[in-house]
């Protein structure tokens, strides 16, 4: 029996999916493949490049934008479903963002594999793309988290003992 072919893609805020992969996505997207995205945080501490944007009612708009965003982009890129994990982003190192008890750097580690490892189980993907090992050029801690969450949800995943409440390994 053949599988349809399935990618999952884990990002930590809203407009990473746009400049990481994209492309890639977009060509096994066009090609059949089914193309799911996880993204992690709300990208509520990005920042505004456009200095006439850098406003304050544009500020406290930001989490909602970000998801406008997200939703034009996955829909430009082809993603077939899009899973939001709701965690907040945990702003760049040093940054008071990183002290919110509700960022993504913050949260319990197993309970954020737990979650990743429901979406495999239920999805089912032959690849899974993730940031790297090393991230010393740019170590945003969601970014850093991305990667460690999405190692161990790979490997717990397939173990009937991790999570067995959590679906079918």
């Amino acid at each position: 029996m053949d599988l349809p072919l399935r990618l999952l893609s884990v990002h930590a805020h809203p407009d990473d999916e746009a400049s990481k992969g994209a492309g890639t996505v977009a060509r096994y997207h066009d090609e059949g493949v089914r193309c799911v995205l996880v993204c992690c945080t709300g990208g509520e501490a990005g920042d505004i490049l456009n200095p006439a944007m850098d406003r304050p009612d544009v500020r406290a708009r930001m989490p909602g934008l970000r998801l406008q965003e997200l939703a034009r982009s996955t829909e430009i890129i082809g993603y077939d479903h899009v899973e939001l994990l709701g965690y907040r982003d945990s702003g760049m190192p040093d940054t008071p963002e990183n002290d919110d008890p509700r960022c993504f750097a913050k949260a319990d580690f197993d309970e954020a594999v737990g979650r990743l490892v429901e979406i495999v189980r239920r999805e089912r993907p032959q690849v899974i793309i993730t940031y790297p090992d090393n991230q010393d050029r740019y170590p945003h801690p969601d970014h850093l988290r991305v990667h460690d969450i999405s190692v161990a949800a790979f490997e717990r995943a397939g173990d009937p003992d991790a999570y067995p409440d959590l679906g079918e390994p």
